[in-house]
């Protein structure tokens, strides 16, 4: 369990908080229990993945725009706030591995003292004051405020319903400002004379602060720095008691910005009505390096089996690398923050800011279908018109892949590189528990992972392996406390000793559509059970959707990127269907990058060889690099599929759908009659293919005008894969992994007419889903810079953007 010290009067109580002194959560990576990895949190209730608006709220902290910020909704009149009856001797001063608390202290008959009440807008219910706590450096985030939209730290009052239905919190930013914040320093000394008595009664060993697990360090001492504020053991406090209400902020007028959202801590349950002071609260420079110290250089003692003398202690926290006690800004997924001023505009306006009704705001992945049979493929030509101009109907066209899309040609052979993963919000995986429950966990750092690719394209069909080899786990990691039914290693091998080795296989045929796409129809390893598509969406860009009816979907593009065609570089999405949370919520489980470049056999034998020696994977978990067109292991049908399962599919074992009706009558009247009209068509079909050419070529270049506007590319007018990241984000608005039609839309503004638009989007939209994924919008960001060369060629155009676009990475 986790401990932490509590001074309450002039004694020390041990008080139990949490499960086991291995850390519940954590705000660094390591371990996998940092923020990024909340969802996956094997605790009862846990919403921390979103709960996909079924509750009407959301998640928390978040980002509050600078639009809101400068504007004023409406009055603060709605708000009342009554101060407590808490005297400074009333009160329980706590200090832990993630933090400083405050509470009125439990009486012997179970009462405490009031600590405050408020009154909130949209509820006539009281919430009253149950505590209050810090972390260093500010959760939310105000655009136009503070360095960068973020404070040094922000303080939370935690209130409780009457009713005990929900929570209301009262916030403030924390700032350092000219001179000392008086009421604050008062609880800077109840911290203060805690941490000291701690300090006193741990054993001087050299040792202390020797054994962090975290990356933030702390000097060497056991003398409180700053014990100025404390004599003899006591701390020196004025009569009466604080009232946070007042005594907290420090401006005489100030503003809430209020919003419906969650917990900030596991599990980050959406009940919590929100309510943040518009002007930061300030503090010297020395009160906030005291309280950095406080949170940041925390001793946890352990007790001896007497229960009270101090055993052994250890510097402990949860802090992150750079300090932060803090969670990163989560998707508003349209919820409003309103801003009440305090001479705003008195007006009642719809401010709730709750999460629209569940399914309207959120869409989530559906499972790959097979087309709907419209009925017959016979030609239905009629006279001495013929079908040959159709290649389906035309036995003369090959069904061969690379005689249907040349670029499969360019596509095989032997590739290796790099593969990145991100989480839903857009950070890098490290390494977590492996677990059955969670379907996408992997106790190896995915930061950078050698992948190895064998394409092979025989006739009509596709073979494709794909190797992984991830490096071992960090040995921080593998000090954690495994949970149960959990590992920190796959396999046979060593937390931190060993890495390991993953293989997925592809297998498709050519259709009788020769249009060049692949009917992907067995998969192994993590695509295994899935069926779907590989498209050519051009002559350098491929798309591949492959899923399953009820478990997992993947879609993913890749593109040749050096004119030699020996480079690729390829992002998707993967997305895991499930009735668990968090993917019942959010089932975007992970998006990843990649980098490939084309190398002999030899070579890609050689180097994935050195990679398994390299990350130390054992023998047995080493997969064989085998030679083009073939399986990896063929002993089964399971993991290989037979020829008789490739001639069920393949269109040259098969019959075609596509026939011509032969029975064609006529004489030479009705010959001439036709050829007349055949020659008709013929130039009316001329002159409507090249104004269907000059639409779509039209359309593009309106697409690649707007896009220009906002982003920035290289020399090459290429976008980076963190760019085409970021530029998906910027039209995605609700962050839900997918661009909408209406998102699109608002996009592109008035540029286009609606049927113009809606023609451009189904040419984006390849798989005709209604929605864009990040795979198709990459698909389509491969032309971009085509189109901007010829642009600017053809008319001297060169995009003009108001500055460089925000890169900054949020939390910290």
């Amino acid at each position: 369990m986790k401990l932490h010290w509590s001074l309450a009067g002039a004694s020390l109580l041990a008080v139990v908080d949490g499960a086991g002194i291995g850390n519940f959560f954590t705000y660094y990576d390591a371990g996998g229990l940092g923020p990024d990895r909340w969802p996956f949190l094997d605790m009862e209730g846990n919403e921390c993945g979103g709960m996909g608006g079924a509750t009407g709220y959301g998640q928390s902290p978040v980002t509050i725009s600078q639009a809101v910020e400068s504007t004023c909704d409406t009055d603060k009149a709605a708000y009342s706030f009554t101060g407590g009856d808490c005297t400074w001797n009333d009160l329980k001063f706590s200090l832990s591995n993630n933090g400083a608390k405050v509470e009125p202290k439990v009486n012997d008959d179970g009462t405490t003292c009031s600590f405050g009440s408020m009154n909130i807008p949209h509820t006539p219910n009281k919430f009253n004051a149950l505590q209050f706590h810090i972390h260093t450096y500010s959760e939310h985030e105000i655009e136009g405020k503070g360095d960068r939209g973020f404070f040094p730290a922000e303080l939370h009052v935690v209130h409780q319903e009457e009713t005990k239905e929900s929570y209301a919190v009262f916030g403030t930013m924390i700032d350092v400002g000219d001179t000392a914040h008086p009421v604050f320093e008062y609880f800077l000394r109840g911290w203060e004379l805690l941490a000291t008595s701690v300090a006193e009664s741990c054993p001087v060993t050299s040792a202390l602060y020797a054994a962090v697990q975290q990356k933030v360090t702390c000097s060497a001492t056991y003398q409180f720095p700053y014990n100025q504020s404390v004599q003899d053991g006591v701390a020196f406090f004025p009569e009466g008691g604080p009232n946070l209400y007042e005594d907290l902020p420090t401006a005489s007028e100030w503003g809430v910005y209020t919003y419906k959202g969650g917990l900030t801590t596991p599990g980050c349950n959406e009940i919590v009505n929100w309510n943040l002071l518009d002007e930061a609260m300030l503090i010297s420079q020395e009160q906030m390096d005291r309280l950095d110290y406080l949170i940041l250089c925390f001793v946890q003692p352990t007790l001896a089996s007497d229960g009270t003398t101090v055993e052994s202690c250890v510097h402990n926290t949860v802090a992150s690398e750079s300090g932060s006690t803090s969670r990163p800004p989560q998707p508003l997924l349209g919820r409003k923050v309103t801003h009440r001023c305090p001479n705003g505009p008195g007006v009642v306006i719809n401010d709730v800011g709750v999460l629209p009704p569940p399914g309207q705001d959120f869409v989530k992945p559906s499972a790959i279908e097979e087309p709907a049979n419209t009925g017959s493929n016979k030609c239905t030509k009629t006279l001495f018109e013929d079908c040959s101009d159709d290649p389906r109907y035309d036995p003369k066209v090959s069904l061969n892949l690379k005689s249907t899309a040349p670029s499969w040609a360019d596509a095989e052979g032997y590739w290796v590189g790099t593969r990145r993963v991100y989480n839903n919000q857009g950070s890098q995986l490290m390494e977590t528990f492996a677990s059955d429950k969670f379907k996408n966990t992997m106790p190896y750092p995915q930061d950078e992972v050698k992948m190895f690719v064998n394409r092979t394209v025989m006739q009509t069909r596709y073979f494709e392996h794909i190797y992984q080899v991830f490096k071992p786990a960090s040995l921080t990691f593998c000090t954690f406390a495994v949970p149960e039914e959990s590992s920190n290693v796959l396999g046979n091998g060593e937390c931190g000793k060993n890495g390991y080795a993953t293989v997925g296989e592809r297998f498709g045929t050519a259709t009788f559509e020769k249009d060049g796409t692949v009917d992907v129809f067995f998969t192994t390893g993590r695509y295994a059970g899935g069926k779907g598509k590989a498209i050519t969406v051009d002559d350098d860009t491929f798309y591949y959707k492959i899923g399953d009816d009820n478990s997992f979907e993947y879609s993913e593009t890749e593109s040749f990127n050096n004119p030699a065609k020996t480079r690729v570089a390829g992002s998707g999405q993967y997305f895991i269907i499930s009735d668990v949370l968090p993917y019942s919520a959010n089932p975007l489980a992970e998006s990843f990058t990649y980098e490939l470049y084309q190398v002999s056999e030899e070579t890609f034998k050689e180097q994935l060889a050195a990679a398994y020696a390299d990350d130390n994977v054992l023998p047995e978990d080493q997969k064989p690099a085998i030679s083009s067109g073939n399986c990896i292991d063929i002993s089964s049908d399971a993991t290989c599929p037979s020829e008789a399962m490739f001639q069920s599919v393949d269109p040259l074992s098969n019959s075609t759908p596509y026939e011509q009706d032969p029975s064609v009558k006529g004489g030479w009247i009705a010959f001439f009659v036709i050829l007349g009209v055949l020659v008709l068509v013929g130039i009316l079909y001329v002159w409507h293919v090249h104004r269907i050419n000059q639409q779509a070529d039209r359309y593009k270049h309106q697409f690649a005008r707007r896009i220009a506007e906002t982003i920035n590319m290289d020399h090459d007018k290429k976008l980076s894969a963190k760019g085409l990241e970021q530029e998906f984000k910027t039209i995605d608005s609700d962050g839900n992994g997918v661009i909408t039609k209406e998102e699109f839309y608002r996009f592109m503004g008035d540029r286009v007419s609606e049927q113009d638009f809606n023609v451009m989007f189904a040419a984006i939209d390849i798989d005709h889903s209604g929605s864009i994924d990040f795979a198709e919008f990459c698909a389509f960001m491969a032309q971009i810079g085509a189109i901007l060369t010829e642009e600017e060629e053809r008319t001297g155009y060169k995009p003009s953007r108001a500055g460089p676009a925000k890169d900054e990475e949020a939390g910290n």
